[in-house]
């Protein structure tokens, strides 16, 4: 199961942070609440991974959904310390040529070009 929790820089970004597994469950658990709080927010997103252990495809393709949303309201997206597995799988799959794929706050803030 997927947990979620919502930070950020007031009215500038919005950072999401992840725990457990992004699997069919893990998603369907979060999804709506996830689309609320990038697409609907219009902000630049960090979506930490660090605690993340799988993603399927059904949480790539919430990524990739929310990200074009994103870019259509001129905010990006990045995702932020996925573990060596779960980065490997977001490669395969080429989800770092739609999302930048960082691996420090520093790093994705830059990306995301908010201070």
């Amino acid at each position: 199961m997927a947990e979620m929790a919502v930070t950020g820089g007031e009215d500038r970004y919005t950072q999401i942070i992840f725990k457990g597994r992004l699997d069919t469950e893990g998603v369907e658990a979060i999804e709506t609440a996830f689309t609320a709080h990038t697409a609907a927010r219009r902000l630049p997103t960090i979506v930490d991974l660090t605690e993340v252990t799988f993603v399927a495809s059904l949480g790539m393709g919430m990524f990739i959904r929310a990200a074009k949303s994103l870019r259509k309201h001129q905010a990006g997206m990045v995702l932020l310390g996925p573990c060596e597995p779960v980065a490997r799988a977001l490669r395969a799959a080429q989800i770092d040529e739609v999302i930048p794929i960082v691996g420090g706050r520093d790093e994705a803030m830059g990306a995301l070009h908010v201070g």
